[in-house]
Protein backbone atom coordinates (compact mmCIF):
# COMPACT_ATOMS: atom_id res chain seq x y z
CA UNK A 1 0.00 0.00 0.00
CA UNK A 2 2.87 2.37 0.82
CA UNK A 3 4.47 1.76 -2.59
CA UNK A 4 1.17 2.43 -4.38
CA UNK A 5 0.73 5.62 -2.38
CA UNK A 6 4.21 6.85 -3.27
CA UNK A 7 3.72 6.06 -6.96
CA UNK A 8 0.39 7.88 -7.00
CA UNK A 9 1.82 10.91 -5.21
CA UNK A 10 4.82 11.03 -7.53
CA UNK A 11 2.52 10.99 -10.54
CA UNK A 12 0.49 13.76 -8.92
CA UNK A 13 3.72 15.70 -8.35
CA UNK A 14 4.60 15.43 -12.04
CA UNK A 15 1.08 16.51 -13.02
CA UNK A 16 1.20 19.56 -10.72
CA UNK A 17 4.60 20.63 -12.02
CA UNK A 18 3.41 20.19 -15.61
CA UNK A 19 0.30 22.29 -15.02
CA UNK A 20 2.28 24.94 -13.18
CA UNK A 21 4.91 25.11 -15.92
CA UNK A 22 2.15 25.58 -18.49
CA UNK A 23 0.53 28.38 -16.48
CA UNK A 24 3.77 30.24 -15.75
CA UNK A 25 4.97 29.86 -19.35
CA UNK A 26 1.67 31.22 -20.67
CA UNK A 27 1.62 34.14 -18.25
CA UNK A 28 5.22 35.03 -19.08
CA UNK A 29 4.28 35.33 -22.76
CA UNK A 30 1.35 37.59 -21.90
CA UNK A 31 3.69 40.16 -20.35
CA UNK A 32 4.28 43.01 -22.83
CA UNK A 33 8.07 42.71 -22.91
CA UNK A 34 10.60 41.58 -25.48
CA UNK A 35 12.99 38.99 -23.98
CA UNK A 36 15.38 39.35 -26.93
CA UNK A 37 15.64 43.07 -26.22
CA UNK A 38 16.32 42.34 -22.55
CA UNK A 39 19.14 39.98 -23.50
CA UNK A 40 20.64 42.35 -26.08
CA UNK A 41 20.40 45.44 -23.89
CA UNK A 42 18.68 48.80 -24.38
CA UNK A 43 21.31 50.15 -26.80
CA UNK A 44 21.43 47.16 -29.14
CA UNK A 45 20.36 47.62 -32.74
CA UNK A 46 17.20 46.13 -34.19
CA UNK A 47 19.29 43.70 -36.24
CA UNK A 48 21.05 42.43 -33.11
CA UNK A 49 17.75 41.98 -31.32
CA UNK A 50 16.32 40.06 -34.25
CA UNK A 51 19.40 37.84 -34.40
CA UNK A 52 19.10 37.00 -30.68
CA UNK A 53 15.38 36.41 -31.14
CA UNK A 54 16.09 33.72 -33.73
CA UNK A 55 18.98 32.21 -31.76
CA UNK A 56 16.84 31.81 -28.65
CA UNK A 57 13.87 30.46 -30.59
CA UNK A 58 11.53 33.33 -29.71
CA UNK A 59 10.40 33.49 -33.35
CA UNK A 60 8.92 29.98 -33.08
CA UNK A 61 5.23 29.30 -32.23
CA UNK A 62 4.41 29.38 -28.52
CA UNK A 63 3.71 25.64 -28.29
CA UNK A 64 7.05 24.86 -29.91
CA UNK A 65 8.76 27.13 -27.36
CA UNK A 66 6.88 25.43 -24.53
CA UNK A 67 7.83 21.90 -25.64
CA UNK A 68 11.43 23.03 -25.91
CA UNK A 69 11.26 24.53 -22.43
CA UNK A 70 9.77 21.36 -20.89
CA UNK A 71 12.49 19.23 -22.50
CA UNK A 72 15.06 21.52 -20.92
CA UNK A 73 13.40 21.33 -17.48
CA UNK A 74 13.45 17.53 -17.62
CA UNK A 75 17.23 17.81 -18.07
CA UNK A 76 17.33 20.43 -15.26
CA UNK A 77 18.17 23.07 -17.85
CA UNK A 78 16.12 26.18 -17.06
CA UNK A 79 17.78 28.35 -19.67
CA UNK A 80 19.94 31.42 -19.11
CA UNK A 81 19.14 34.36 -16.87
CA UNK A 82 18.87 37.68 -18.69
CA UNK A 83 19.78 39.51 -15.48
CA UNK A 84 22.86 37.60 -14.30
CA UNK A 85 23.96 36.33 -17.75
CA UNK A 86 24.48 32.87 -16.24
CA UNK A 87 22.57 29.60 -16.56
CA UNK A 88 19.61 29.64 -14.17
CA UNK A 89 20.58 26.24 -12.76
CA UNK A 90 23.92 27.74 -11.69
CA UNK A 91 22.09 30.61 -9.99
CA UNK A 92 19.78 28.16 -8.20
CA UNK A 93 22.79 26.12 -7.08
CA UNK A 94 24.23 29.33 -5.67
CA UNK A 95 21.14 30.81 -3.98
CA UNK A 96 18.97 27.81 -3.05
CA UNK A 97 21.15 26.59 -0.12
CA UNK A 98 20.70 29.93 1.68
CA UNK A 99 16.90 29.63 1.44
CA UNK A 100 17.00 25.99 2.52
CA UNK A 101 19.08 26.87 5.56
CA UNK A 102 16.72 29.70 6.47
CA UNK A 103 13.53 27.71 5.84
CA UNK A 104 14.67 24.49 7.53
CA UNK A 105 15.88 26.40 10.59
CA UNK A 106 12.56 28.24 10.85
CA UNK A 107 10.63 24.98 10.38
CA UNK A 108 12.60 23.20 13.10
CA UNK A 109 12.27 26.15 15.48
CA UNK A 110 8.51 26.50 14.98
CA UNK A 111 8.02 22.73 15.46
CA UNK A 112 10.34 22.27 18.44
CA UNK A 113 8.85 25.26 20.26
CA UNK A 114 5.27 25.15 18.97
CA UNK A 115 4.40 21.52 19.77
CA UNK A 116 5.48 21.58 23.46
CA UNK A 117 3.96 25.04 23.92
CA UNK A 118 0.63 23.82 22.51
CA UNK A 119 0.67 20.71 24.71
CA UNK A 120 1.46 22.63 27.91
CA UNK A 121 -1.12 25.25 27.01
CA UNK A 122 -3.83 22.58 26.65
CA UNK A 123 -2.83 20.66 29.79
CA UNK A 124 -2.69 23.85 31.86
CA UNK A 125 -5.70 25.53 30.32
CA UNK A 126 -6.41 29.13 31.42
CA UNK A 127 -3.05 29.35 33.21
CA UNK A 128 -0.50 32.10 32.56
CA UNK A 129 1.34 29.94 30.03
CA UNK A 130 -1.94 29.33 28.19
CA UNK A 131 -2.50 33.09 27.98
CA UNK A 132 1.03 33.55 26.58
CA UNK A 133 0.38 30.78 24.07
CA UNK A 134 -2.83 32.40 22.86
CA UNK A 135 -1.10 35.78 22.61
CA UNK A 136 1.63 34.20 20.47
CA UNK A 137 -1.00 32.56 18.26
CA UNK A 138 -3.00 35.73 17.72
CA UNK A 139 -0.05 38.06 17.22
CA UNK A 140 1.79 35.62 14.96
CA UNK A 141 -1.21 35.38 12.65
CA UNK A 142 -2.03 39.08 12.76
CA UNK A 143 1.37 40.73 12.32
CA UNK A 144 2.80 40.89 8.77
CA UNK A 145 6.18 39.20 8.41
CA UNK A 146 7.80 42.23 6.75
CA UNK A 147 6.72 44.46 9.69
CA UNK A 148 8.15 41.97 12.19
CA UNK A 149 11.39 41.87 10.19
CA UNK A 150 11.72 45.65 10.18
CA UNK A 151 10.90 45.93 13.89
CA UNK A 152 13.36 43.18 14.80
CA UNK A 153 16.03 44.87 12.72
CA UNK A 154 15.30 48.23 14.35
CA UNK A 155 15.40 46.79 17.88
CA UNK A 156 18.13 44.13 17.86
CA UNK A 157 20.45 45.83 15.36
CA UNK A 158 19.62 49.51 15.47
CA UNK A 159 19.01 50.00 19.20
CA UNK A 160 20.54 47.11 21.14
CA UNK A 161 23.34 46.20 18.70
CA UNK A 162 22.96 42.54 19.66
CA UNK A 163 22.61 41.02 16.20
CA UNK A 164 23.79 41.89 12.67
CA UNK A 165 21.31 43.43 10.26
CA UNK A 166 21.60 40.80 7.51
CA UNK A 167 23.67 38.66 5.12
CA UNK A 168 24.79 35.06 5.80
CA UNK A 169 28.32 35.99 6.90
CA UNK A 170 30.08 39.31 7.55
CA UNK A 171 32.39 40.75 4.90
CA UNK A 172 35.92 39.36 5.05
CA UNK A 173 34.97 35.92 6.43
CA UNK A 174 35.10 33.01 4.01
CA UNK A 175 32.40 30.30 4.07
CA UNK A 176 33.32 26.91 5.59
CA UNK A 177 34.45 24.01 3.43
CA UNK A 178 31.43 22.89 1.42
CA UNK A 179 29.87 19.59 2.48
CA UNK A 180 26.12 20.20 2.65
CA UNK A 181 26.10 23.84 1.36
CA UNK A 182 24.49 24.89 4.67
CA UNK A 183 26.95 27.18 6.45
CA UNK A 184 25.98 26.24 10.01
CA UNK A 185 26.10 22.51 9.37
CA UNK A 186 29.29 22.70 7.30
CA UNK A 187 31.01 24.78 9.97
CA UNK A 188 29.93 22.26 12.61
CA UNK A 189 31.13 19.28 10.56
CA UNK A 190 34.50 20.91 9.87
CA UNK A 191 34.87 22.18 13.46
CA UNK A 192 35.18 25.75 12.20
CA UNK A 193 33.90 27.35 15.39
CA UNK A 194 34.56 30.97 14.39
CA UNK A 195 32.47 30.65 11.22
CA UNK A 196 29.81 28.66 13.11
CA UNK A 197 29.41 31.48 15.61
CA UNK A 198 29.09 34.09 12.87
CA UNK A 199 26.69 31.94 10.82
CA UNK A 200 24.40 31.29 13.79
CA UNK A 201 24.49 34.94 14.82
CA UNK A 202 23.48 36.07 11.34
CA UNK A 203 20.80 33.39 11.20
CA UNK A 204 19.06 34.16 14.50
CA UNK A 205 17.05 37.23 13.55
CA UNK A 206 15.72 36.17 10.12
CA UNK A 207 14.90 32.68 11.41
CA UNK A 208 13.09 34.06 14.45
CA UNK A 209 11.02 36.42 12.30
CA UNK A 210 10.19 33.76 9.72
CA UNK A 211 9.34 31.12 12.33
CA UNK A 212 7.03 33.35 14.39
CA UNK A 213 4.03 33.11 12.07
CA UNK A 214 4.45 29.37 11.63
CA UNK A 215 4.94 28.94 15.37
CA UNK A 216 1.59 30.62 15.97
CA UNK A 217 -0.23 28.19 13.69
CA UNK A 218 1.49 25.10 15.11
CA UNK A 219 0.83 26.15 18.70
CA UNK A 220 -2.83 26.84 17.98
CA UNK A 221 -3.33 23.53 16.15
CA UNK A 222 -1.65 21.47 18.87
CA UNK A 223 -3.59 23.22 21.63
CA UNK A 224 -6.93 22.70 19.85
CA UNK A 225 -6.19 19.06 19.09
CA UNK A 226 -5.04 18.33 22.63
CA UNK A 227 -8.11 19.96 24.19
CA UNK A 228 -10.36 17.79 22.03
CA UNK A 229 -8.46 14.57 22.74
CA UNK A 230 -8.12 15.17 26.50
CA UNK A 231 -11.92 15.10 26.79
CA UNK A 232 -12.23 11.67 25.16
CA UNK A 233 -13.41 8.63 27.14
CA UNK A 234 -10.21 6.62 26.66
CA UNK A 235 -8.16 9.41 28.28
CA UNK A 236 -10.45 9.43 31.30
CA UNK A 237 -10.24 5.63 31.43
CA UNK A 238 -6.44 5.72 31.35
CA UNK A 239 -6.38 8.17 34.21
CA UNK A 240 -8.95 6.13 36.15
CA UNK A 241 -6.61 3.13 35.89
CA UNK A 242 -3.99 5.10 37.78
CA UNK A 243 -1.64 6.04 34.94
CA UNK A 244 0.54 9.06 35.58
CA UNK A 245 -0.29 12.29 33.79
CA UNK A 246 2.83 12.40 31.60
CA UNK A 247 2.35 8.97 29.89
CA UNK A 248 -1.32 9.78 29.36
CA UNK A 249 -0.50 13.10 27.70
CA UNK A 250 2.51 11.96 25.66
CA UNK A 251 1.64 8.39 24.66
CA UNK A 252 -2.14 8.56 24.34
CA UNK A 253 -3.27 12.15 23.83
CA UNK A 254 -0.43 13.71 21.84
CA UNK A 255 -0.21 10.98 19.17
CA UNK A 256 -3.91 11.35 18.31
CA UNK A 257 -3.76 15.14 18.47
CA UNK A 258 -0.85 15.27 16.02
CA UNK A 259 -2.86 14.35 12.90
CA UNK A 260 -4.23 17.86 12.21
CA UNK A 261 -0.90 19.30 13.33
CA UNK A 262 1.02 17.22 10.79
CA UNK A 263 -1.30 18.51 8.08
CA UNK A 264 -0.64 22.03 9.27
CA UNK A 265 3.12 21.46 9.27
CA UNK A 266 2.98 20.38 5.64
CA UNK A 267 1.11 23.56 4.74
CA UNK A 268 3.53 25.66 6.77
CA UNK A 269 6.25 24.88 4.24
CA UNK A 270 4.38 27.00 1.71
CA UNK A 271 3.95 29.74 4.31
CA UNK A 272 7.65 29.68 5.16
CA UNK A 273 8.69 29.80 1.51
CA UNK A 274 6.38 32.72 0.77
CA UNK A 275 7.53 34.53 3.90
CA UNK A 276 11.16 33.89 2.98
CA UNK A 277 10.78 36.19 -0.03
CA UNK A 278 10.05 39.18 2.22
CA UNK A 279 12.49 38.18 4.95
CA UNK A 280 15.33 37.78 2.47
CA UNK A 281 14.71 41.24 1.05
CA UNK A 282 14.70 42.93 4.48
CA UNK A 283 17.76 41.05 5.77
CA UNK A 284 19.67 41.03 2.44
CA UNK A 285 19.68 37.24 2.63
CA UNK A 286 21.17 35.77 -0.58
CA UNK A 287 18.49 33.17 -1.26
CA UNK A 288 16.09 32.34 -4.08
CA UNK A 289 13.46 34.67 -2.59
CA UNK A 290 15.67 37.69 -3.13
CA UNK A 291 16.79 36.21 -6.45
CA UNK A 292 13.16 35.83 -7.58
CA UNK A 293 12.25 39.39 -6.59
CA UNK A 294 15.19 40.72 -8.59
CA UNK A 295 14.12 38.52 -11.51
CA UNK A 296 10.59 39.94 -11.38
CA UNK A 297 11.91 43.51 -11.34
CA UNK A 298 14.06 42.79 -14.42
CA UNK A 299 11.43 40.62 -16.19
CA UNK A 300 13.77 37.63 -16.18
CA UNK A 301 11.40 34.95 -17.53
CA UNK A 302 13.61 31.90 -17.07
CA UNK A 303 14.54 32.77 -13.49
CA UNK A 304 10.92 33.49 -12.53
CA UNK A 305 9.64 30.19 -13.95
CA UNK A 306 12.48 28.21 -12.41
CA UNK A 307 11.95 29.58 -8.88
CA UNK A 308 8.20 29.00 -9.22
CA UNK A 309 8.75 25.36 -10.13
CA UNK A 310 11.28 24.85 -7.32
CA UNK A 311 8.90 26.27 -4.69
CA UNK A 312 6.00 24.19 -6.04
CA UNK A 313 8.15 21.05 -6.02
CA UNK A 314 9.13 21.54 -2.37
CA UNK A 315 5.53 22.28 -1.35
CA UNK A 316 4.04 19.22 -3.10
CA UNK A 317 6.89 17.00 -1.86
CA UNK A 318 6.23 18.02 1.76
CA UNK A 319 2.53 17.24 1.39
CA UNK A 320 3.44 13.81 0.01
CA UNK A 321 5.58 13.21 3.10
CA UNK A 322 2.63 14.25 5.27
CA UNK A 323 0.41 11.65 3.57
CA UNK A 324 2.98 8.95 4.31
CA UNK A 325 3.26 10.04 7.95
CA UNK A 326 -0.51 9.56 8.33
CA UNK A 327 -0.05 5.81 7.87
CA UNK A 328 2.35 5.64 10.81
CA UNK A 329 0.46 8.00 13.11
CA UNK A 330 -2.94 6.34 12.66
CA UNK A 331 -3.14 2.70 11.43
CA UNK A 332 -6.89 3.16 10.83
CA UNK A 333 -6.16 5.44 7.87
CA UNK A 334 -6.11 3.72 4.51
CA UNK A 335 -5.39 5.22 1.08
CA UNK A 336 -6.64 2.18 -0.82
Amino acid sequence: MLVRLLVRRLLFLVLVLFGLSLITFTLSHLVPANPARLIAGPRASAATVEKIRKQQGYDKPVMVQYVRYVKGVVRLDFGDSTATRRPVKDDLRRYLPATLELGLSAFVLSTVVGVPLGVISAVKRNSWIDHISRFVSISGLALPVFWLALMAQFLFFGKLQWLPDGERLPAGIDPPRTITTLYTLDALLTANWAVLKEAVTHLLMPVGVLAYGSLAVVTRMVRGGMLEVLNQDYIRTARAKGLENRPVVVRHALKNALLPTVTSLGLQVGLLLSGAFLVEIVFSWPGIGRYAVNAIEKVDYNAIMATTLIVAFVFVLMNMIVDVLYLFLDPRISFS
